[in-house]
């Protein structure tokens, strides 16, 4: 098997994810549960405000390729459950776990519940941009 991409995560996120897992773990998704502390562990954790555009965190939206099936989906990452009607994927999920703190273009794999290699691949990361308050001297020109 192929070495894992490195990932990226924020300390936000890690403060979500690391009572997600303890709460998987106490109601038995145990699997769930280890693979997304093994991510965690490995994890490359950053500030929000140095969060690269092109990485997938928690509730932001982007585009996957299913390299087996050829889909190309639309999703975003939630500490929840999932709703694939919406393109919300819970991060307890396999895939939601695989996509946690890629960047675009990586690849990564895992074995489905049936034990059949999967590959996905990051296409894109649509990051939402906060509104900013104009400033004082901004005001002061209008």
């Amino acid at each position: 098997m192929r070495p894992l991409p490195q990932i990226t995560i924020t300390y936000e996120d890690l403060a979500i994810l690391l009572p997600l897992v303890r709460q998987a773990m106490a109601t038995g998704r145990y699997d769930a549960a280890s693979r997304l502390a093994a991510e965690l562990h490995r994890a490359h954790v950053i500030e929000a405000r140095q969060a690269p555009q092109d990485c997938l965190f928690l509730h932001v939206p982007g585009q996957y390729l299913e390299e087996r099936s050829g889909a190309v989906r639309e999703v975003t990452l939630v500490p929840g459950r999932g709703s694939a009607a919406v393109g919300l994927v819970s991060v307890l999920s396999p895939v939601g776990t695989a996509l946690l703190g890629l960047s675009e273009g990586q690849r990564t794999g895992w074995l489905s519940p049936r034990g059949e290699p999967r590959m996905l691949r990051l296409l894109r990361v649509t990051r939402r941009h906060r509104a900013t308050k104009p400033s004082n001297d901004a005001k002061a020109r209008s």
